[in-house]
């Protein structure tokens, strides 16, 4: 087996949809400018991939967790990596925390991006919804709907997300058979799920040599006081411009590139 130089893993937010990250992904090996070998892998969160067509009566956090775990093994193993980047954005970035502990003698760099810890007050009654089974079959129900016509969900994600190259990618691949019974699943268990975590913990634990977070201001999903859990002396930045889903647009995608690169360089 030939030995590749780098192998960048990338643990996405939910719900997963790969494509997004692609245009991110190239951005940093470019930025990177290494002239190495590098292999990279953006892997979707379980239930959530349209190669695999296993039914989940039910997905929480810590299955999702196992999930990443055996899948970075295998990368691991496939490819023979002489450094491996494992980043993770979103709950991406809480499954990268979690495997920090098993994973710190075989990764070299930890990159999270927009680390979200669980539940907090500015998400938490979203995130009550899905965890009540009327207002989550109601959501059902309206996502089906909205799903049904090509229009009309572009126009939805436009409106949620913003004007971006994806608000037709992405309702083509969550109405995929499966993917939003496995969503609503894995979001209804969040708020038990990430009390049993303990991932603020696991942060403080981390090493600050390899590690490197990188924040988006006003963030609706991580709150300003996550930054208070950070390990001591960490390499963090707040990086201005940028939103949670900073992956949608290139100008926002570029930013968190470049800091990531400046980082590792």
């Amino acid at each position: 087996m030939k030995q590749i130089e780098k192998l960048i893993i990338l643990i996405p937010g939910n719900p997963s949809v790969p494509g997004i990250y692609d245009p991110f992904l190239s951005q940093v090996i470019k930025d990177l400018d290494f002239n190495e070998t590098i292999e990279s892998r953006v892997l979707p969160h379980l239930g959530q991939c349209n190669e695999r067509k296993a039914v989940y009566k039910k997905v929480n956090v810590h299955d999702v967790i196992n999930d990443h775990r055996d899948s970075i093994y295998r990368l691991i193993g496939e490819h023979n990596p002489k450094q491996v980047i494992l980043m993770g954005h979103s709950l991406g970035s809480a499954v990268t925390i979690n495997l920090y502990e098993e994973f710190k003698t075989r990764v070299d760099h930890f990159i999270i991006l927009c680390p979200f810890l669980g539940p907090s007050p500015n998400n938490s009654r979203y995130l009550k919804m899905f965890r009540n089974p009327i207002t989550r079959l109601g959501m059902k129900g309206i996502t089906y709907s909205a799903l049904s016509n090509q229009v009309i969900a572009s126009q939805i994600f436009k409106v949620w997300l913003g004007d971006n190259p994806f608000n037709k990618h992405i309702p083509k691949e969550i109405k995929k058979p499966l993917y939003l019974n496995h969503f609503f699943s894995l979001v209804g268990n969040y708020i038990n799920d990430f009390e049993s975590l303990q991932t603020k913990e696991k942060l403080q634990a981390m090493n600050p040599n390899h590690s490197f977070f990188v924040f988006a201001p006003k963030d609706y999903w991580v709150p300003e006081e996550t930054i208070k859990y950070l390990p001591n002396d960490s390499n963090h930045i707040l990086c201005k411009g940028i939103n949670h889903d900073f992956c949608l647009q290139k100008s926002q995608y570029s930013k968190v590139s470049k800091a990531i690169s400046n980082y590792l360089k």
